[in-house]
């Protein structure tokens, strides 16, 4: 097998299950392509869901599908793992538990919240950008209504149930 090929993808985001099932369709008949998915989690996070989450709108499970779902029985080896570094011109990625070999590297592995310059909201907020910031949120309005129903002093109590949203996107 020294002739197979090794496809890596990083982050198990909309972008890497997407590029698993094309690359997947594509090669499927060829038994000289492998193709592995590193992620930290187990699981695909739907995050245009999660402000449902957060909401207490839906449970926290619907927002989480497993890989072995999304991929069935396709030949895309899942590996949970945290890459650190990738060297290119060698052709490896560097996880905290183990060594990836590629030929071919797809790097999908997400973003983080952009907050303009606004002063304060990085340091004072809640951000809206994973399955764990939306368990975040939804217990701190859960502990916050709980600790308001408590309060006697009217004012204390509006305090406690003053939410403000900075953003307009789906984190927002």
């Amino acid at each position: 097998m020294s002739d197979s090929k090794k496809i890596l993808i990083l982050g198990g985001g909309y972008g890497g299950v997407k590029a698993g099932k094309i690359l997947e369709k594509h090669f499927r008949k060829n038994p000289n392509v492998e193709i592995t998915l590193v992620d930290m989690r187990p699981f695909h996070t739907l995050m245009t869901e999660l402000h449902e989450v957060a909401g207490w709108r839906t449970e926290p499970e619907s927002v989480q599908v497993s890989f072995k779902k999304i991929f069935g029985a396709r030949r895309i080896n899942v590996v949970l793992d945290k890459i650190e570094k990738v060297d290119f011109e060698a052709k490896k990625a560097f996880g905290t538990t183990g060594t990836y070999a590629f030929d071919y590297i797809v790097v999908g592995v997400g973003a983080e919240p952009e907050y303009f310059g606004i002063p304060g909201i990085k340091e004072n907020s809640f951000s809206l950008w994973s399955f764990e910031d939306a368990m975040k949120v939804r217990n701190h309005v859960e502990h916050m209504y709980l600790a308001a129903s408590k309060e006697l002093d009217a004012e204390k109590r509006r305090r406690m149930l003053t939410f403000v949203v900075a953003g307009a996107g789906f984190t927002g």
